[in-house]
């Protein structure tokens, strides 16, 4: 069995921490589960819970896609159906921001907090759209704004700035935020991830190690935690343990996005597509600007002979951010080796030479002197 042709997209493993959107689905009350009403609604929250749950039904993935513009209508024909309540604005904000679009995602998660000024999920999603862009400081501030009202002692968002220091770097202001929370609760799930994850980029494996056991032994089914566990196997080489745990996570929570996208570049990196592509599009359904599903996407289609749609992908990432130095490579090799489109490929390698500093060895050269042989495609085959 042949792997995939890729640069550095396996090792780009994610560790939960409380830094992202926290995720959970839609509801339209917190406390009653949402089922589909059979008859006519009568008073509007009944409405609301209907349109939710047709909502929700759009936003299942299908075929890889999610039909976000469906999805959205109907979370609107919620908020109409019963404006006065916070959380159906937060829905309809959460909607859009898996969409991509920003803009009415923080419309929609400052009237759910203009009508609940106490109501942190939409604080916490808020924040991490400006975190997703690089922008810690203004999430933090985001955050620091909720917790001077009155709201000081709430574990979700103090976890959530706990997340946004340590992507900064800052291990200091991060152990002290999560010291905030295990003050009032020794065992908050949230507040552990955030400790073991400082101690992982702290390198300090050892204390990584032991936090997160003894958060796994707390909580074994929180789906967090078990993904961090497979981190650690996985930085130790240990793809079978690692994988365990990524599964036990899914098993947990079938859309956790750091899992799923574990278990994808695992199984891209043994060459099955076919996971591969299955575990990428729930990412990708969930968080439509992720520039490392998206590529393995595209080289999970490649794996499986979808090589337009491959193609597709890769020019999608590069129509962002034209100096991705990963989609442009894996563009060359697809152009290359399954498309023979040999000039267009070699543009994309001459333009990765440029973008990366590459020894001599590298296959990129090896592909430029036309020295690599047309590989089949990678797919696995089902064992009789």
């Amino acid at each position: 069995m042949k792997r995939f042709i890729l640069i550095s997209l396996g090792i780009s493993l994610l560790f939960v921490s409380c830094a992202t959107a926290p995720e959970k689905k839609e509801e339209v009350k917190e406390d009653k589960k949402i089922v589909l009403i059979k008859e006519a609604p009568k008073e509007p929250e009944d409405w609301a819970k209907y349109y939710t749950q047709l909502g929700l039904e759009a936003l299942e993935v299908k075929d890889g896609k999610v039909d976000f513009d469906k999805a959205v209508s109907y979370f609107e024909m919620a908020v109409e159906a019963y404006p006065k309540a916070p959380i159906v604005h937060y829905n309809l904000g959460l909607v859009y921001q898996r969409k991509g679009d920003d803009q009415n995602a923080v419309k929609n998660y400052n009237k759910a907090l203009e009508l609940d000024p106490k109501y942190s999920l939409p604080v916490i999603n808020k924040a991490a759209i400006y975190a997703n862009k690089l922008e810690y400081n203004r999430a933090i501030d985001v955050c620091d704004k909720f917790l001077e009202k009155e709201n000081d002692k709430d574990k979700g968002v103090l976890s959530a700035v706990a997340g946004f220091h340590l992507l900064k770097g800052d291990f200091v202001n991060a152990i002290q935020s999560v010291r905030k929370i295990l003050i009032q609760e020794q065992s908050n799930v949230d507040a552990l991830k955030n400790l073991g994850m400082i101690y992982f980029k702290k390198k300090d494996m050892g204390l990584a190690a032991m936090v997160t056991t003894n958060s796994y032994n707390i909580k074994s089914d929180d789906a967090g935690i078990a993904n961090n566990r497979g981190v650690l196997y996985s930085s130790q080489q240990d793809d079978s343990l690692a994988m365990l745990f990524f599964v036990k996570a899914i098993q947990n929570d079938q859309k956790n996005k750091s899992a799923n996208f574990n278990v994808g570049s695992i199984a891209m990196k043994y060459g099955d597509a076919e996971t591969a592509y299955e575990k990428f599009s729930i990412v990708l359904s969930q968080d439509p600007d992720n520039v490392l599903a998206r590529i393995g996407l595209a080289i999970a289609l490649r794996g499986l002979g979808r090589f337009e749609d491959a193609e597709k992908e890769y020019m999608n990432v590069l129509g962002k951010d034209p100096n991705n130095a990963l989609a442009t490579f894996n563009l060359g090799v697809l152009h290359y080796d399954h498309m023979n489109k040999k000039v267009e490929a070699k543009r994309s390698f001459r333009k990765y030479i440029s973008l990366e500093t590459v020894p001599e060895t590298h296959i990129v050269h090896q592909y430029l002197k036309d020295a690599v042989n047309i590989r089949p495609v990678e797919k696995v085959e089902e064992q009789k």
